[in-house]
C-alpha cells in the first residue's frame, strides 16, 4: 500500500512538473567582458547564442547551446622589429569565437513564474584569430576545450504561457592558446538576454 501511494506521489508530481514546462528552446543576445586583455581588451555587443534545455524533473535539467562573437582591440601604431628588418603599423587584432557545450542545470524554483538556476557547461571553442596591419593579414586557428559555469532564470509572461524570457551570467574558459600570435588561454564574462520558447 505505501508503495502505491510513493508511486501515485510520484506520478502526479512528474505530471505537475510536466505542465510547467517540458523543454525550452533559447535564442539570446550576448555582451561580452574579456577577463583576459592581453589579445582583445574590448567589451564586444556582436554575440548570440541558440540552445535547448530539457527539464528531467522540478530540480535538475541538461541542455546544449551553441554560441558565436566577434571581439576586436586597437593597437596604435607602432616599430616591431623582426629579424632582417622592421615594420611600423597600427593594428587590428580580432578573435571571432565559436563554441558548442553541454550542460547541467539545477533549477531553485521550477513551478513559478520565475524559475532562476545554476548550470555548468562544457564542450568545444574554436577561435580564429586574426590580425590586420597595413595590408597584411595574420591568422592562427585554434581547437580548445571550454569550460562554463552559469547563473541565470527563466521568466513566464504566465505560468502555461508558451513564450518567456531567459538572462544569465557566464564565464567561459577555454584553452586556445595561439604561440605564433603570442596569446594565452581565453577567459570572460557574458552577459545573456534573450527569448525562450517552452514546450509543455
Amino acid at each position: 500500500m505505501r508503495s502505491i501511494i510513493f508511486l501515485t506521489c510520484f506520478l502526479l508530481s512528474a505530471s505537475a512538473v510536466a505542465q510547467v514546462a517540458e523543454s525550452g528552446f533559447h535564442v539570446t543576445w550576448s555582451i561580452m567582458v574579456p577577463t583576459y586583455k592581453e589579445y582583445v581588451g574590448n567589451t564586444s555587443t556582436n554575440n548570440f547564442r541558440v540552445g535547448f534545455t530539457r527539464f528531467l524533473n522540478e530540480r535538475f535539467g541538461f541542455g546544449i547551446d551553441g554560441g558565436y562573437a566577434v571581439l576586436d582591440d586597437y593597437v596604435p601604431r607602432q616599430t616591431y622589429t623582426y629579424p632582417g628588418g622592421a615594420i611600423t603599423t597600427d593594428m587590428f587584432n580580432y578573435m571571432y569565437y565559436y563554441t558548442l557545450t553541454g550542460s547541467g542545470k539545477y533549477f531553485f524554483i521550477h513551478d513559478g513564474l520565475v524559475v532562476p538556476y545554476v548550470a555548468l557547461g562544457a564542450g568545444a571553442s574554436f577561435t580564429d584569430y586574426t590580425i590586420y596591419y597595413n595590408a597584411y593579414t595574420e591568422v592562427d586557428e585554434k581547437f580548445g576545450f571550454l569550460i562554463r559555469p552559469e547563473l541565470g532564470t527563466y521568466f513566464r509572461f504566465e505560468k502555461y504561457s508558451a513564450l518567456g524570457l531567459k538572462a544569465s551570467v557566464t564565464w567561459d574558459y577555454t584553452t586556445n592558446k595561439s604561440d605564433h600570435i603570442d596569446v594565452k588561454n581565453f577567459s570572460g564574462l557574458g552577459f545573456q538576454i534573450g527569448l525562450v520558447l517552452f514546450s509543455n
